[in-house]
């Protein structure tokens, strides 16, 4: 179900349900010669459209903007690197906004330099501050109340800040770890998997001996290999989602 589409009755039988919210997030970066400069935004899109065809979720409007720190690239390469504080502010009235509305199990898919990156950690402050202002309410000693008689029973199990993979099976597929290294092999196989036509393979051999060294590897991407690790990040989300993760 994409939020987008919802009419207001829609919105409210998901809320009663309970049904889980997931929201990509990404950011515009260079990635290369070969790559589009949403590579992050767009892979985690994918991975989410596809967890929504196969577990009832309410697909949010993504977060498309990010801080990049411009460590990839400059502008004139398409690179916008987003400030942390704005940000922040937009992340965290995007997540008030679907508590408000009355989701209790919201989810973010955050892809752009893993779970200790500053898109990341802004997100994670957008939650945490969201948290704290929830429970200012509720007076000093809380936490010695049953939960039934709290307005929230599982505050801290209303905002989740994950990536692709935070959810799968730790023994990874294939025997090997997820390779997700900037615009080479391993972002550019799953761009392969998921959005082919946007990749032009043969720009890493026309840019030459001035590509950047995170490029090395970048011409051995498989698209079965990528698509492999879609499937398996795909079912790791699904199972989280429909309450049946085995790492929950």
């Amino acid at each position: 179900m994409d939020l987008a589409y919802l009419r207001p009755e829609q919105i409210k039988d998901a809320v009663r349900r309970n049904i889980p919210v997931l929201m990509p997030a990404g950011v515009v970066e260079y990635h290369g010669p070969h790559l589009p400069v949403g590579t992050d935004y767009l892979i985690a899109r994918a991975v989410c459209e596809e967890v929504e065809k196969r577990c009832g979720c309410v697909f949010a409007p993504p977060l498309t903007y990010g801080p990049t720190l411009s460590w990839a690239g400059s502008g004139g390469e398409g690179e916008m690197d987003f400030a942390p504080e704005p940000f922040y502010a937009y992340a965290r009235e995007a997540l008030r906004c679907l508590y408000h509305i009355g989701f209790r199990r919201i989810y973010v898919l955050q892809f752009h330099q893993g779970s200790n990156g500053l898109q990341s950690l802004c997100l994670r402050r957008a939650a945490a501050d969201l948290v704290r202002e929830i429970t200012s309410a509720w007076g000093g000693g809380w936490g010695r109340k049953p939960p039934d008689e709290l307005p929230e029973k599982d505050i801290f199990g209303v905002f989740h800040i994950a990536t692709l993979d935070t959810y799968s099976d730790p023994s990874p597929a294939g025997g090997c770890a997820m390779d997700l290294s900037h615009a080479g092999r391993g972002e550019t196989q799953l761009i392969l998997a998921v959005y082919p036509g946007l990749a032009d393979m043969d720009a890493i051999a026309r840019a030459g001996a001035g590509i950047a060294r995170w490029l090395g590897n970048a011409s051995e991407a498989d698209e079965e290999e990528g698509r492999k690790w879609i499937e398996y990040c795909v079912a790791g989300w699904v199972r989280e989602l429909s309450g049946t993760n085995i790492n929950s």
